[in-house]
């Protein structure tokens, strides 16, 4: 398992991250949470686009409304998440376990779910898995 973070440093690498993404790369940093345990965080609404999540714990985690374009979230776990309302646009889910999570109106075009598990997922519906970019190891 992954190194957790206190609250306080989560908090401090998503706002240099949003820093990093509304100055084009100019202020801030770019949220690297590779491999971090953020079980059952509070992350709705937050601006992650193009994060480095590769093989984070996400389970249970809110990402209700979460900005996560172009995210890197190979391996990850995000199991019973809430995605409810996100932003997944060309993030990489490759081999991700999104098992028993929430995708109501989550936004999938050009997201990667190749080996992706998304068996038991609910709110999901044929559009949103048309517009993403599956191949035959994709578990719906």
């Amino acid at each position: 398992m992954g190194k957790s973070l206190k609250e306080e440093e989560l908090n401090a690498a998503l706002a240099a991250h949003k820093e990093w993404f509304e100055s084009g790369g100019q202020a801030g940093s770019q949220a690297k949470l590779r491999a971090a345990n953020l079980e059952m965080a509070d992350l709705a609404g937050a601006c992650l686009v193009e994060a480095d999540l590769i093989d984070a714990n996400l389970r249970d985690a809110n990402l209700q409304g979460a900005d996560l374009r172009g995210a890197l979230m190979l391996g990850a776990n995000l199991m019973g998440a809430n995605l409810r309302d996100a932003n997944l646009e060309e993030a990489d889910l490759t081999f991700a376990e999104v098992t028993g999570a929430n995708l109501e109106r989550t936004r999938l075009a050009g997201t990667l779910l190749t080996g992706a598990d998304l068996r038991g997922a609910f709110g999901i519906d044929p559009e949103q898995i048309e517009q993403a970019r599956t191949d035959p190891s994709t578990l719906l």
